[in-house]
């Protein structure tokens, strides 16, 4: 219970104003909220930036032009020669990636011709074998029946 600061009497508590001389009671306190749990701030998340790559900056190729083109495939021609430079250029002897990948180009087709060249005479020769033979008798044969 508190007392009435300006006449002295004794209020119940809680009570706003004195019940005698209705002056305001000066040991009330209007009771305040417990303060809300507030969580700290928080700041905003930050849009992460894409990451772009810097493109490489690496040395132009310059492409095989149309002459030269021709005089690989006229290369080609001579026998022993393309083997040798097919090598070369295949191997790493030529800074021009086109003629690089050409000379690769034509050796994986040489040996797959060569492969199946070797395959066809095998097959070729098991299979008409004997007809080969009959053939160099008959012609034998001709031979010695035109001399006589």
């Amino acid at each position: 219970m508190a007392f009435c600061t300006n006449c002295g009497k004794q209020v119940a508590d809680g009570v706003k104003f004195c019940t005698s001389c209705g002056t305001p009671m000066a040991s009330y306190i209007p009771p305040t909220p417990p303060p809300a749990q507030t969580a700290p701030p928080q700041a905003a998340p930050v849009p992460q930036q894409p990451v772009y790559a810097v493109p490489v900056t690496g040395r132009q190729e310059e492409p095989i032009s149309t002459g030269e083109y021709i005089g690989i495939f006229l290369l080609m021609i001579v026998p022993i020669v393309n083997l040798i430079c097919l090598l070369i250029w295949a191997c790493g002897g030529c800074k021009k990636v086109n003629k690089r990948n050409l000379a690769r180009a034509m050796l994986v087709l040489i040996l797959i011709v060569t492969a199946l060249t070797v395959l066809l005479v095998l097959a070729g020769s098991l299979l008409f074998g004997d007809m080969f033979n009959e053939l160099k008798e008959l012609s034998t044969q001709l031979e010695g029946i035109s001399t006589r």
